[in-house]
């Protein structure tokens, strides 16, 4: 009996939804048994890189899944939404990024709160990707000053890519909440509603980079821009109350995490293919950024807290939080093995 054959894959086009680069829906795959149940949330396919879990081919090349632990995956909008699940007992891991972790600790959002169990990847790394704010080939935002009265695109307010706006305006001696409009839309949308002139400009994660270069796009300005040096972006937290509960198994799931991105830097071209496939995307959109210079610096999944604890920190400058805290309290290497 293979390991497909002893687990239960829920694939479907209703289960999918519309999956693809101007839809980007919701996702599932679910594996039957006894096992301890797991449930993973996460933003974007691909970008976030624990979305891989999702992938029924590359289960199977995983150690654990399936015998240590059941896993169903979903995907949501925006990391606030992972963690309004998560509030609600209904996730048990999720991807969440600098602001709405930090909100979540601070605002105890979560009965029992979280912890961070892994980063996912970190943005302005001076080699890698850096969140980057585009603009039209032929508008008048081409460059940071004139964020001024400018439309700016961005997934939600409260966010770690709402935080680069704010931060680059506070250099400038703006106020973000009132020199520009801030318009929260869908990342899939931000192409067509710059090229419609709904907005003038967009905040744009790696994957959806590809695109904005594809149509001439004016960068604007990136993270490595603002930040002074790389900062870890998003992590995998848990609940605090599914570690208590399910430690073992979350323990078994992160050998699992640090078995698949090693499959995938080891497999890359076969892992776009079938990331591609599973998450309807073009297959050229996800060779243009995964693993490459155009994605995010993502090969050490442990926490680096002296550098977390300065993001944090940065987030009470930034106004995201009214205070800052001990993120050994709310972090741990404990789950996941180093490389």
């Amino acid at each position: 009996m293979t390991l497909r054959d002893r687990r239960s894959f829920l694939k479907t086009g209703a289960a999918l939804g519309t999956i693809g680069v101007s839809g980007l829906a919701g996702c599932s795959g679910v594996i039957g048994g006894e096992t301890p149940p797991l449930t993973l949330a996460f933003t974007v396919p691909v970008e976030n890189i624990a979305s891989l879990f999702a992938i029924p081919e590359i289960q199977e090349q995983l150690s654990n899944l399936g015998s240590a632990y059941e896993l169903e995956v979903q995907r949501d909008q925006s990391t606030p939404d992972s963690l309004n699940s998560m509030a609600a007992g209904n996730v048990d891991m999720a991807l969440l990024s600098t602001v709405s972790y930090a909100s979540a600790v601070r605002q105890e959002a979560v009965p029992g709160n979280i912890s961070m169990i892994a980063t996912d990847f970190w943005d302005a790394h001076p080699e890698w990707y850096g969140i980057t704010v585009f603009s039209g080939p032929d508008s008048d935002v081409q460059e940071p000053e004139d964020l001024e009265g400018a439309t700016i695109g961005v997934n939600a307010t409260g966010t770690g890519v709402h935080a680069l706006i704010v931060k680059q305006m506070q250099q400038l001696g703006l106020d973000p909440e009132s020199d520009a409009e801030i318009v929260e839309l869908p990342f899939p949308t931000f192409v067509s509603a710059i090229n419609d002139g709904r907005i003038d400009c967009g905040t744009f994660p790696a994957i959806f980079a590809v695109s904005a270069r594809g149509e001439g796009f004016t960068e604007v300005y990136s993270s490595q821009d603002t930040w002074e040096q790389a900062y870890p972006f998003a992590y995998t937290v848990a609940s605090n109350n599914a570690l208590d509960e399910k430690g073992d198994a979350i323990g078994a799931w992160g050998e699992d995490f640090r078995e698949m991105v090693n499959y995938a830097y080891d497999n890359r071209d076969e892992v776009v293919s079938l990331a591609a496939e599973y998450f309807e995307l073009p297959e050229p959109l996800v060779d243009g950024f995964f693993l490459t210079n155009n994605d995010y610096y993502r090969q050490d999944l442990t926490i680096d807290t002296d550098r977390l604890q300065f993001t944090m920190d940065q987030l009470v400058d930034l106004g995201f939080v009214e205070e800052s805290f001990d993120v050994t309290q709310y972090a741990t290497n404990e789950y996941i093995p180093e490389s």
